[in-house]
């Protein structure tokens, strides 16, 4: 493997995205951690990335798998689906991603994550678990209505019970009746509570974020859209300044005139940008089996993921091509979207002590990127996880194999 058991060293760019902005710097790092960061001077002995930026870590809360590692595919032993974790997590340091909540929702899913997270692999660290679901109401355009399995509480602490402690978030359909109870106890257990795929009103999605529910999942998709006779879902998740709003920034779930209306209601500091990527990301354009989500799924040329009535399913884009999508499309500034995709989520989910920015004192979470917006190296915690030069492109080329049907006709 690549690990590089190396307590000291440092690295130098032109461009470093520091705490207090861009600079010219070389960046410490200590036993994981950057003990300085010395504006306009490259050390002797630093490692030098010249003009490619230094970004720090993206904070991924909402993924569900990339690379052609499938964290929802329930179809193996547990060893396999432990094997998946690990993959899945040097694909996402492939992409940028350092920190991360995978995000599975089935008892045996959420078990294997917390063991690997115990581990020390090549890839993104595992700072929690998200469950994504399993009660979730709206289907949004195109789909198909689904029934949601029994509400209980028993089933709730099952899955908490299998994160050991690292289940951190749940999303969860605020209408479902009975579900008050299981907001309370995930509540109690000390689970953020998000509103996912949810037909809520205005007043019935104000009324939820009241319980305690304070992030919106993937805002603006499955929700209740903004009418000029009820702002919906949509419109509670952008007006209320207690809700959390998780944001697509691929330009594709939500399109880029729409985000820029986002970012003039509601501040910066209220967005996380999310990839809700599937093990799709990274694939080739085609069609492959929905691996029981549905009968097929089609990779556009574009990137799009979509079933067979054309329902968006996932994303195919890491968060660090939304950070493109906005720099470029949008006219968002780089250190802007790094609050959103770095330090916001570290900051709603407790982790803004150790991670988020480029300063002394928090981990050495570091992505090397070119003007591209790919990554070239990844630091998590200051162990180098992946670089392009040795590793290339990761995919598991079995998954796609295994899952692909035909070339997509254009």
């Amino acid at each position: 493997g690549m690990v590089e058991e190396c307590d000291s060293m440092k690295l130098f760019s032109h461009r470093v995205y520091t705490a207090s902005g861009c600079k010219a710097a070389t960046i410490g790092i200590e036993d994981g951690r950057i003990v300085s960061v010395i504006e306009g001077v490259r050390s002797a002995d630093a490692v030098d990335y010249g003009e490619m930026r230094i970004i720090p870590g993206i904070f991924d809360t909402h993924n569900h798998g990339t690379s052609g590692f499938d964290l929802m595919d329930t179809g193996g032993g547990f060893a396999e689906r432990k094997e998946v974790v690990r993959g899945y997590l040097k694909g996402l340091a492939a992409q940028g991603t350092v920190n991360i909540f995978p995000t599975v929702s089935d008892p045996e899913g959420i078990r294997a994550v917390a063991e690997v997270a115990r581990e020390t692999v090549d890839g993104a660290n595992v700072l929690g678990i998200h469950s994504e679901g399993p009660w979730l109401s709206r289907v949004g355009e195109k789909g198909v209505r689904t029934p949601w399995p029994e509400v209980s509480v028993d089933a709730a602490r099952e899955l908490v019970e299998a994160g050991g402690g690292m289940l951190r978030l749940m999303a969860l359909a605020p209408e479902i009746p009975g579900i008050d109870e299981v907001i309370d106890y995930l509540l109690g257990a000390g689970v953020t509570v998000a509103a996912a795929h949810s037909d809520n009103t205005y007043e019935a999605a104000r009324a939820a974020y009241g319980r305690g529910i304070s992030v919106a999942t993937h805002t603006g998709n499955v929700m209740t859209d903004m009418h000029h006779r009820d702002i919906g879902g949509l419109g509670a998740a952008l007006t209320d300044p207690r809700v959390m709003c998780e944001v697509i920034c691929d330009g594709m779930h939500i399109c880029n005139d729409m985000l820029g209306i986002y970012f003039r209601i509601k501040d910066y500091g209220h967005f996380m940008m999310i990839s809700d990527c599937t093990a799709l990301s990274g694939a080739e354009p085609g069609v492959y089996d929905g691996g029981g989500l549905c009968e097929e799924l089609h990779v556009t040329n574009d990137g799009f993921v979509l079933t067979e009535t054309g329902r968006l399913m996932g994303s195919s884009q890491p968060v660090l091509f939304g950070i493109g999508n906005l720099v470029n499309n949008v006219g968002v500034s780089l250190e802007t979207c790094l609050e959103m995709a770095c330090l916001n989520p570290a900051i709603m989910y407790g982790f803004a002590d150790r991670k988020g920015t480029i300063e002394p004192g928090k981990d050495a979470d570091l992505v090397v990127i070119d003007d591209g917006y790919h990554a070239l190296a990844t630091y998590a915690c200051g162990r180098k996880v992946y670089d392009r030069a040795i590793d290339g492109r990761v995919f598991n080329d079995a998954y796609l194999s295994a899952h692909r049907k035909k070339d997509e006709t254009a």
